[in-house]
């Protein structure tokens, strides 16, 4: 609102004196352009000095104030020049160059640094170089104005005092501001930004002067008429160079228009003094006749438009001492754009390294210190790249992090030693490694590198346009440096990662293998156990049972066993699980008569390491209250269940398991453990009489097959005999025993009410006593055998297939 305001005060003073023009000409003339344009001009001005509104802003509010008074008394002083000479209108004008020249010196005491170790002095902020400009302005302004107002009290003043009074303020404030310029680029001259900005206005500032005296030495205008223009201009100038949002901008424009100055000026001034010279006559200057004269206008003007065509690189020319770091910094740059990080690094440093040499023969190279690991990277003439250890002084770091750019000048930390010891140190490091400036490398996550440029016999300070360019190459190449080592870790860890692949690879090979070699172990005991059940499976009872067993094995569900006494269901229980799908898995078998049914899950929980119970009988509740038997099916690292994971649980006797546990049985089964029972009766004739929880039924369903007993086996009696004989006498003898007519005769007449436990147990006892390697009827009199023609009485429920009449054989039997 503030600013706001004050633009249309401006205006309205631009406007006045505008309009003050127009009517002093009667209306015409160009006073109506001055009043249509110059308060869009001022306009535009205003907008120009106004705060970027995004981004840092180091211009003080103070400079950007001075900055607008200064356009508008330019706008002032040009209005003024719209109209007659008149002293009302030499009275506006004068104010408005001594607006103009006394507002750019306060915005020339009002230049803020960039930070960093350099503080401006107080004495660069000190207004007395305005207030004594305004000593010349003040007589300036009056001598017309009071002319103007009081004429009757002016009568007896000359009229040429007005005209020196104008000319001399003019001379005396341009005066003032070069003195002023000067004095503050001595004080400031280290300062980055504040000595670019003040050497393109003492140059400047010296240009208008020149142009505007010689101007005036031709008589292209009259002395105080084309001082006073002078003055705004090289006001306009230094306001230009105060506010200017970027210092090296204003080095750039300073030299391009010292270069159009210079090639432009001579030929414009001296047209202007041959066509002022020339008469007005029938010939020309010299007798050359009036045409002569517009070829020497023309000619002057294509004059300054080649000038203006050469003008860019004549302003290479006026480049700093520091130029050729310019190109280098751009170079480097340029090389390091190569997409390969390494190469790119070591083109970027050889750039540099040639730079070093055409400047300073025989100096230190550039050098790019590595923060980690620790390290100095150097490019020798050939072009190859050195590494050795360095290491970087940490308060090196810090001082850098805090400079303009991030860059830390040697002859900024030498200015300030005095008052600051801890910079000492670091002077003499950078002093025994001739280095000049320090640039900090960095990536996304902080400092990485300083890139190191040496100093050699270099004397003016380094500019802020070296200073971006530096800032440039470095972070590009802290960009090459993050890329690389971002490959690096990249190739490190897909080297890491192939190795671990490899390791994982065989690993898995491995348990592969051990995996196969545990499903071969459980098969093989699988089968071992399932032998008796196939060896003799000839009688159709048998048979059945094995094609019902391994349908059922097949589907995957519970499965039942009605076993008769002394039936051997490890066996058949094995035959359903070589069938399932859970074949490869182990075979967990559970006695749930057992007179101690935790003992499988102590067994178990020592083979996978846990500590067995020591000392004394073992408790019949759990810690936290659960009976003994429950409390082990549920610990996992002792349970059966844990035992048969991925493979099958068989239970014999499963009616004799308490009742929790039969009701943790039929509720708590995982689906990838197989469940096979062997009970002596039917399922349900258990539930009746209380002996089988309803939730482990529930779970068994009615898949049940009821084991053949022997006396349904006529067929396979004489197999199974001479399978226990052979397995018998190979233990006992190592050979086989064989069994005779007499006796194999008794064997098949014989019911077997004990089934397969009671042939084990009187052959064994057979050949214990047997003289020879053939069993007759003297060894099985002699232990008592005798064969029962009658079958015993089967217990109700356990088995129901009718017993089939055997036949009787007479072959014999070796």
């Amino acid at each position: 609102m503030l600013r706001r305001r004050s633009f249309w005060i401006a205006a309205a003073a631009v406007a006045y004196t505008a309009f003050a023009a127009l009517r002093a000409s009667g209306g015409h003339g160009p006073a109506w352009l001055a009043l249509l344009g110059l308060p869009a001009l001022l306009a535009l001005g205003f907008r120009w000095v106004e705060r970027p509104p995004r981004g840092e802003d180091r211009i003080e509010p103070a400079a950007r104030s001075a900055a607008a008074l200064c356009l508008t008394g330019a706008a002032m002083l040009a209005a003024a020049r719209s109209g007659p000479t008149g002293l009302a209108l030499i009275a506006l004008g004068n104010l408005g160059a001594a607006m103009a020249s006394m507002a750019a010196l306060v915005g020339l005491a009002r230049i803020a640094g960039l930070g960093g170790l350099l503080e401006p002095p107080p004495s660069t902020r000190r207004l007395d170089a305005a207030a004594f400009a305004s000593l010349f302005w003040t007589v300036a302004v009056a001598l017309p104005a009071v002319s103007a107002v009081a004429p009757a009290r002016a009568e007896g003043l000359d009229p040429l005092l007005v005209h020196y009074a104008t000319s001399a303020a003019s001379l005396g404030s341009l005066t003032v501001t070069l003195v002023a310029l000067a004095r503050l680029r001595i004080a400031r001259r280290l300062e980055l930004g504040v000595a670019d900005r003040v050497e393109a206005a003492l140059l400047l500032s010296a240009t208008a002067l020149a142009v505007g005296v010689a101007a005036a030495f031709v008589g292209v205008a009259s002395p105080e008429a084309i001082m006073p223009v002078t003055s705004a201009i090289a006001a306009v100038c230094v306001a230009f160079c105060t506010v200017a949002a970027d210092a090296a901008q204003v080095s750039r424009a300073l030299r391009l228009t010292l270069a159009l100055a210079a090639l432009s000026t001579p030929p414009a001034l001296l047209a202007v003094y041959a066509v002022h010279e020339a008469p007005r006559g029938d010939l020309g200057l010299r007798g050359a006749p009036q045409s002569s004269i517009g070829v020497a206008v023309f000619a002057a003007c294509a004059i300054c438009a080649l000038a203006g065509l050469a003008a860019p690189a004549l302003a290479r020319r006026f480049a700093p001492e520091g130029a050729r770091w310019l190109g280098a910094f751009d170079a480097a740059t340029r090389a390091a754009m190569t997409p390969e990080p390494e190469a790119a690094l070591e083109t970027a440093l050889s750039a540099l390294r040639e730079a070093s040499d055409a400047a300073m023969a025989g100096q230190a190279p550039p050098a790019l210190y590595l923060l980690s690991p620790p390290e100095r990277v150097t490019v020798d003439r050939a072009g190859y790249a050195r590494t050795e250890p360095a290491q970087v002084p940490a308060r090196l770091i810090e001082l850098a992090q805090v400079e303009p750019e991030r860059v830390l000048r040697v002859e900024a930390a030498e200015a300030v030693e005095v008052r600051r010891p801890e910079v000492r140190p670091l002077l003499a490091w950078l002093a025994e490694r001739d280095v000049g400036v320090v640039a900090l490398v960095n990536d996304a996550e902080g400092p990485i590198g300083a890139l190191a440029i040496p100093r050699g016999r270099r004397a003016s300070p380094m500019t802020l346009e070296e200073v971006n360019g530096l800032r440039a190459l470095a972070d590009r190449l802290g960009a090459v440096i993050a890329v690389s080592a971002m490959l690096s870790g990249s190739r490190g860890r897909e080297v890491a990662a192939r190795r671990e692949a490899e390791e994982r690879a065989r690993e898995v090979a491995r348990l592969e293998r051990a995996v196969a070699q545990s499903a071969g172990r459980f098969r093989a005991i699988a089968a071992l156990l399932a032998r008796p059940a196939r060896a003799a499976a000839y009688s159709p009872a048998a048979r059945a049972a094995l094609e019902q067993l391994e349908r059922l094995g097949e589907a995957g569900g519970p499965v039942t066993l009605l076993t008769a006494p002394g039936v051997d269901a490890v066996a058949w229980g094995a035959v359903v699980h070589l069938s399932s799908a859970r074949a490869a898995g182990p075979l967990a078998i559970v006695d749930g008569a057992a007179p101690a049914p935790e003992a499988f899950a102590q067994a178990f929980a020592q083979a996978r390491g846990a500590a067995p119970e020591r000392g004394g009988a073992a408790p019949v509740a759990g810690d936290d209250g659960t009976p003994r038997a429950l409390a082990l099916w549920r610990d996992p690292d002792s349970s059966p269940i844990e035992a048969a994971r991925g493979g099958t649980l068989l239970i014999l006797d499963a009616q004799a398991l308490s009742a929790e546990v039969q009701s943790y049985l039929g509720a708590a089964l995982p689906d990838d453990v197989g469940l096979v029972v062997a009970v002596p009766q039917t399922v349900d004739a258990l539930v009746a009489t209380g002996q089988m929880s309803e939730r482990l039924a529930d779970r068994l369903g009615d898949r049940a097959v009821a084991l053949p007993p022997l006396a349904s086996r006529a067929e396979d009696l004489r197999a199974l005999a001479l399978d226990h004989l052979a397995r018998i006498g190979v233990r006992l003898r190592g050979r086989p025993f064989g069994l005779d007519l007499r006796a194999l005769q008794a064997v098949l007449d014989h019911p077997w009410p004990g089934n397969d436990a009671e042939m084990g147990a009187v052959l064994l006892r057979a050949a214990l006593v047997a003289e020879g390697d053939v069993i007759g009827d003297k060894e099985l009199s002699a232990i008592g055998f005798a064969s029962q023609a009658a079958p015993s009485e089967r217990p109700e429920g356990a088995w129901s297939e009718p017993r089939r009449p055997r036949r009787r054989r007479a072959s014999k039997v070796g």
